[in-house]
């Protein structure tokens, strides 16, 4: 597969907000992407010291750094899935986050993501929403401006919705099971001073509706025929 240009200026980030979306019963998780490690911890802390964490990390120095952060048993060098070719290991879970909007063909890369799923294998997506209120209210003022980090990363190559993000789901096999939004613009409205104005900053955040939210957190599953496609005699 083609890949993006490196990027290395996201700071460690537990996901605290993905968390609630994490299924239970996981003796085994993939992190693809997964940076300085900051959510290697959350993935042990939601698991425990049985669980098997592993990262997949192609940025030499993040991954140094995901391994001295003490949540991966394994952080193996490179870009899914080619970093793993070979190995014949599945897992009962695999994370994304901010990670598909970086590659050339996400569809490719969750189609492949199954392979290395267990039969009763979930998938947790966190996916900007380029209808975000800010970005929409640029966009209606013909602004569309690239930054460092954030919805319009210099390196994002695709742009999802939360519909979109569904459909590339459901479209390369999998059920999705929920998908909700996080990181609300209101959230950072409630640190106005003014009680009078925050309380109409959170009535405004309401009636936007899907454009409050900065990600949406898609939880997929293989569906058995696709799954079987894929994995044969081991479905």
């Amino acid at each position: 597969m083609s890949h993006p240009p490196q990027q290395a200026v996201y700071a460690d980030n537990p996901r605290d907000e993905v968390v609630p979306f994490l299924p239970g019963g996981v003796r085994s998780a993939l992190d693809v992407g997964c940076g300085r490690g900051g959510f290697g911890r959350s993935l042990r802390r939601r698991y425990g010291a049985q669980a098997r964490l592993v990262g997949v990390e192609p940025v030499p120095e993040q991954a140094a750094a995901a391994r001295r952060a003490d949540g991966f048993d394994e952080v193996v060098d490179g870009y899914f899935p080619d970093a793993l070719e070979g190995r014949d290991e599945q897992f009962d879970l695999v994370t994304y986050n901010d990670v598909l909007e970086h590659i050339v063909d996400p569809a490719a890369t969750l189609r492949a993501t199954m392979a290395h799923l267990t039969p009763t294998g979930r998938v947790v997506a966190a996916i900007p929403n380029v209808a975000y209120a800010p970005v929409v209210a640029d966009l209606v003022r013909n602004r569309w401006e690239y930054t460092d980090q954030g919805i319009l990363d210099r390196t994002h190559l695709r742009f999802f919705t939360r519909a979109s993000a569904v459909a590339l789901f459901e479209d390369n096999g999998f059920a999705v099971e929920a998908c909700g939004g996080i990181n609300s613009i209101g959230k950072r409205w409630d640190t106005d001073p003014l009680l009078p104005r925050r309380v109409a900053k959170r009535l405004l955040a309401r009636s936007l509706g899907d454009h409050r939210y900065l990600h949406f957190v898609v939880v997929g599953r293989p569906t058995g025929e696709r799954y079987a496609e894929v994995n044969g005699a081991r479905a």
